[in-house]
Formats: structure tokens, sequence, C-alpha cells
């Protein structure tokens, strides 16, 4: 047996920092996630603004979210960050991820046989916020959810490996993986693997029960109101001594930068996510409050649907890749505060940093499309969130530079909601780009995020271009079926190289979150993956 618990945390993920411009680190979305440094809050400089004195309970946080609830508050199948980062707040997993390392949620320790495939955890105890114990057979009840593919439709893959889960007592369960998996207790540490009252959710369904979620999380919700604000309090049972220090968090949906920012600046608000790149500067000079530019584990893409002709052609793939300059734009819309990217998903924990991106080459991609069956060029309906300023600049620049290749670009805004759920679904027309906080990885390992791009079995349609490449599948289930780290980070870097070749979508850049908040908000942190650990901040006012 190889035993894990709270005094024996010493459980090495890999060697995975990024040595490059952005130092990645990579957050399940329970905890944070570090890799060689972490973001910082800024006035000026990108040092880490220490909290004043000793923590302080009481008070209530107002946050301007970029992004909203609007699929609702169920762990199982949130398909956006605008509900997922705040479903985080609610609910805990098993385990967490703290730095490089796995260490215990609801499981205060854990061991596996040698072969991999028998994995036994002891739950602490632990209540939900209506004050019901968490049970084994609730964490029966919610592993079994997680890994039955007719309910975590989007997220399948990731519970996959599971066959069965066994209660052994009270407070031990046992679960029998039917192959073994190297990403098993990073996909466990994933909020669609939160804890869930089994009773609850079965009186209520799954619909009731994201509108008024139950959770064992820091904070319970006591309203709830799509496209305007949830408002969370403390959980009064919650297992972790004297947190969360606030007494409640107002998540107000702010879809316009300018406004957020606004707020902001009046004291209106305590903390504004997506603070505009062009902003950045003068709100760091502003007395009372701190910029925080976090290094992110999010991406900007434009994504293209390769069963519409003739983006079902390499040729014309490649062709868009190499018309957009990427360094205007990183220049230009976000004042340097990213990465030109080199890969079709964000740099997790197997990125390989030596592939290069896509060169901005008008020659060779006036070659590509002459080899095409569209030489003279073909209209192109790009869709982008209405509202979004960097998106709409990019759209901009990307209109006037693939004009030069023959590709007439139609720019159509939308309404970020009904355009992300139609283009997954396949009914979002050619092409599509979303705002850089929209989309992020769940997990520690590479498995999730390159599934949902590379495979279209995983769910979401390869994140809506509908990308298929049997080699590329082959290589993903290679690696999740080892726990040979050499062999994973081999296997994850071909398929890197691959998609890059492939290329289902144009990537832009690897973004960074960039949040302003007052001075009397004490040790906020925006971890990679871009959400927040709200229980361990406070208030001095």
């Amino acid at each position: 047996m190889s035993p894990f618990s709270a005094e024996n945390s010493s459980r090495s993920v890999g060697n995975w920092s990024l040595r490059a411009a952005i130092l990645a680190a990579l957050l399940i979305l329970g905890i944070a996630l570090s890799a060689c440094g972490s973001g910082g809050s800024t006035s000026g400089t990108d040092s880490a603004a220490a909290p004043e004195g000793e923590p302080v309970t009481g008070g209530t946080l107002t946050f301007a979210r970029s992004l909203d609830a609007e699929a609702g508050l169920n762990p199982i199948n949130a398909p956006n960050n605008g509900s997922i980062f705040t479903i985080q707040q609610i609910f805990d997993q098993l385990v967490e991820v703290d730095g490089s390392e796995i260490v215990p949620g609801l499981a205060k320790s854990w061991e596996h046989t040698p072969d991999g495939k028998e994995w036994t955890f002891h739950l602490r105890d632990a209540q939900f916020s209506n004050g019901d114990p968490v049970t084994a057979e609730d964490v029966k009840f919610s592993i079994e959810r997680f890994a039955d593919p007719k309910i975590n439709v989007n997220y399948a893959t990731l519970g996959a490996a599971i066959d069965s889960v066994d209660v052994v007592d009270d407070h031990t369960v046992k679960m029998n993986l039917n192959s073994v998996d190297g990403a098993f207790l990073d996909n466990l540490a994933m909020f669609a693997a939160a804890i869930v009252p089994q009773k609850v959710v079965e009186q209520e369904g799954d619909k009731a029960f994201g509108e008024d979620p139950i959770g064992s999380g820091p904070f319970m919700v006591t309203e709830f109101k799509r496209g305007q604000e949830t408002v969370l309090e403390r959980n009064p049972n919650y297992w972790r001594e004297g947190q969360p220090y606030l007494d409640g968090v107002t998540f107000e949906y702010v879809p316009d930068a300018n406004t957020r920012t606004l707020k902001l600046r009046s004291g209106e608000v305590d903390v504004a996510d997506g603070i505009p790149y062009n902003q950045v500067e003068s709100l760091q000079s502003t007395d009372g409050i701190n910029v925080e530019v976090a290094d992110s584990l999010k991406w900007d893409s434009i994504f293209l649907n390769t069963k519409e002709a003739p983006l079902d052609e390499v040729e014309v793939r490649q062709a868009l890749n190499y018309a957009t300059p990427k360094e205007q734009i990183l220049d230009a819309v976000l004042f340097g505060n990213a990465a030109i990217a080199n890969s079709q998903i964000p740099p997790v924990k197997y990125w390989d940093e030596s592939i290069d991106p896509y060169p901005y080459d008008i020659e060779k991609a006036q070659q590509l499309m002459s080899e095409s069956s569209v030489p003279d060029g073909f209209d192109l309906e790009l869709q982008i969130p209405s509202g979004d300023a960097v998106e709409k600049q990019t759209a901009e620049i990307i209109k006037s530079e693939w004009a030069k290749i023959g590709v007439n670009v139609s720019i159509v805004p939308r309404d970020f909601g009904t355009m992300f759920s139609d283009w997954l679904e396949g009914k979002g027309g050619e092409a599509a780009t979303f705002p850089g906080d929209a989309l992020s990885s769940d997990t520690l390992s590479d498995d999730e995020i390159a599934a949902l791009m590379y495979d279209p079995a995983a769910g979401l349609n390869s994140l809506g271009t509908f990308y298929d490449n049997k080699k590329v599948v082959d290589l993903l289930a290679d690696a999740k079926g080892t726990l040979d780290e050499d062999q994973r980070a081999s296997d994850f870097a071909e398929v890197q190289q691959i998609g890059q070749d492939d290329a289902p979508a144009v990537p832009l850049y690897f973004t960074k979150s960039i949040t302003g908040y007052q001075d009397t908000v004490q040790n906020f942190q925006t971890y990679p993956i871009g959400w927040w650990n709200l229980r361990e901040v406070w208030l001095t006012k």
C-alpha cells in the first residue's frame, strides 16, 4: 500500500515548472496550485501584497464579476467559469491541490494498492450547510454520478476509470478502477467531483438543486438571481475552524469592463475582475486600490468549426494561423500582459515550451491558400462576445490581416452565454472567440483539457471545433493509462505538436488575470485557473 495522510502529504506530481515568459501554475478548482512562483497584487510592482495583521472576522465582500453563474450552481456539468468559480465557494471535494501536491479535502487520508486500481479514502467529520453530516453514502452517490457518462456528460472522461464505489464503513469508501488512471487524484479534485448531499439531490432533482444548492464548502447560497447577482453567506457548519472570515460575499454580474472599473474606483465594490488592459497603469497609481496581475492557466483562441468547408482543410486553417499578427495584438490590445501561445490548450503540467508558435508570415499563408480549394479566399463569419473590447479589437486586427489572403471576415457580436452554448453544440457558425477569462483547465494534469479540445467523444465536441484525429485520441488514452511520468510527458508533447500542425483553432495568447481590489481587502489571491479562495480573505474596514 502507498499511504497518504495529512501528516504525510509529500506525494510529488512531477516537475512541471514553466521556464518561459509565463510562469504557469495549474489549479484544480478547489485549492491553489502554483509553479515557480505565483501572481501577485500590485500597485506598481508584481510582488504580492502582504495582508495587514491577523485575520478579522466579519463584513461582506462585494465582487463585480465579468462572468455570470448563468449555468446554475450544480457541480455536475457546469460548462462555464461564471458558474464554476462560484461553485468552488460552496462545495468541497475529497482531495484538493496545494502547490504541486494533492492534499486532503473531505478525505483526511487515503491509500491505494500497488497496481493503482483500488483507492481507499478515510473521511473527516464534516457537515453540509443544512447541518446534515457528510456521509460515506453521500460520497458514494457523488462519485458514482461523476463516473456516470449519462449524468456527467460534459466531463465524462474524467471519471471513466471508476468502475464502482464501495462503502466500507461510516467514514471509509473504496473506489475500484477498471484501469490505471494517471490523473485519478487530479480528477477527483475538480468541481464536478464535488460531494453533494444524496437526499437533497434526489428529492429536488438536478435542475432545482442547481438553483438552491447545498454543499459543505465555506459559503452557502442565500440568493441566486441569474444575470444579476449571487449572494453567499458564511456556512456556520464549515469544517475548517475559524473560516471563512467573511460574513458573506455578493457577486454582482457586471459584464462591461469599464463599468466594473468605475465601480471599483468609486468604492461601490471591493473587488473587480477583468480590469481592462489599458487601465492597469492608471489603477496602479490610484491610492487605496491594488491591482493584481496574476499568472493564469487561461488562453484565448479563434476556434474553427472543422466540419464547415473550407475550414475542413488543414491548409486553410494553417493559413489563418500564419496570417495572424500575434505580436501586434499582444502589444496593441493587451499591452504586453500575456504570452504568445504555442499550443491549442493552456500551458498545463506537461506543456512543451520547445514547440514553436505560428509566426506571422503572410507569404506562407498565401502559399497555403493557393494549395487549398479556395485559392481566392472565402467569406467567414467570426462571432465574438458583445461588449468585450479586447475581443472586438482583436477581431478587427484579424479581419484586416486575413483580408490579405482573401478571407472576408464578418464580425458578429453576440451575447456570450448564448453564443458559447450554441458553439459547443455545433450551432454557432464557422468561427468564434471567447473572453480571455472564459476558458481554463480544471485539473492538475493535461488529461481533462486535452481531451475536451482533441477528443470529440469526451464531451463539448472538441470545444466546438469537432476536431477528430485518431492518433491524438490514442495518445491521450495511452497517457491516461499509465503512472509513468516520462511516458505521459512524451505523449502530451506529441499531442501538442500534432494539435499545432492540425490547427483546429488559431491560438493567440496565454492570458493573465487582472483584478483590482480595495486596500481594505486582505489576503486576496487569484489562482492560475482564475478563481479565488475567498474563505481566506478578510476585510479591515
